[in-house]
């Protein structure tokens, strides 16, 4: 990989430094004193992580997605996903596990395989509910691995986090998912519908360098005019709309937080030239990017 490839805004290793974490290596790791990063938005996430909110409310917009998580609600956000905001309660408490997931191939430490349709959209983030009962047994489990944890020789300390983490992806793959109104039962995905989230799974992985349609519809291995007519049918949007969208939005998370020159920037997103990217950013935005990473309220 190149270093623009690797180029993310919320690293797994910041969670290094939290006291009292349970960790895997610098691949997983677990924490029950979460606070909101001190980062400005949008930012990426390099890694795949699962929030159990115990206690208070969590709102947050991923993906172009409004979610929000209350006491027993267990939320599943994939790697790559984009965090446009993020707020809280101030009486928030969660457990909150994060890994170092591959694009595709692995996910929660386990061949992807293994988990069916349960994580079929990484663009959606998966949303479940624990009942007061559910709860309190995954609490009360949490605290007894914390003790046994802190006993257990550091040679083994791994194999107590990987039980752990079996355990909650036993127990969460029970739990019926809800879309993101809180309806479990929700309707069958029409043939729009499908087509259209896996084009918004294949934005989070490719938008940083493919732009064109036929790309995306080549992938689902549909004619540009027939899955620009499902996308629009779904959305209300054509797919150029879409991923001009995400461009810019990839665009303003590289600009707000890292000290990348523009020309770096023109070249992760796979542009020609630095000139061709500040043409295509102020036509979206009305700025340029120097101008929206001086003032980025613009």
């Amino acid at each position: 990989m190149t270093q623009h490839d690797t180029i993310t805004q919320i690293q797994l290793e910041r969670f290094h430094f939290i006291d009292n974490s349970l960790s895997i290596g610098e691949s997983v790791y677990i924490i029950d004193d979460f606070s909101l990063p001190i980062l400005p938005f949008p930012f990426k996430l390099t890694f795949t992580s699962a929030i159990v909110c115990t206690q208070g409310e969590l709102n947050a917009v991923i993906n172009q997605r409004n979610l929000v998580a209350k006491k027993g609600d267990v939320l599943i956000v994939q790697y790559g996903s984009i965090v446009e905001s993020l707020a809280s309660s101030p009486d928030l408490k969660t457990i909150s596990m994060a890994f170092a997931d591959a694009e595709e191939g692995r996910l929660f430490n386990r061949p992807a395989e293994e988990l069916g349709n349960w994580l079929a959209h990484r663009s959606i983030p998966v949303s479940l509910h624990l009942d007061e009962d559910q709860l309190q047994r995954y609490l009360d489990l949490y605290a007894q691995i914390k003790a046994i944890h802190k006993d257990t020789s550091p040679a083994l300390k791994d194999e107590v986090v990987k039980g752990f983490i079996s355990i909650s992806v036993a127990s969460f793959l029970s739990i019926p998912q809800m879309s993101l109104d809180g309806d479990v039962d929700a309707k069958p995905e029409s043939r729009q519908e499908e087509v259209f989230l896996r084009f918004m799974d294949d934005l989070q992985l490719y938008a940083n360098r493919e732009r064109s349609v036929k790309f995306y519809s080549d992938r689902l291995c549909l004619s540009p005019k027939y899955f620009s007519k499902l996308v629009r049918q779904a959305s209300g949007k054509l797919p150029m709309e879409h991923i001009q969208q995400r461009v810019i939005i990839e665009a303003k998370t590289l600009l707000r937080t890292t000290d990348m020159t523009i020309s770096e920037i023109a070249d992760a997103l796979n542009f020609p030239t630095d000139s061709f990217f500040c043409r295509y950013f102020k036509h979206e935005t009305g700025c340029s990017p120097s101008e929206y990473r001086q003032n980025p309220k613009k």
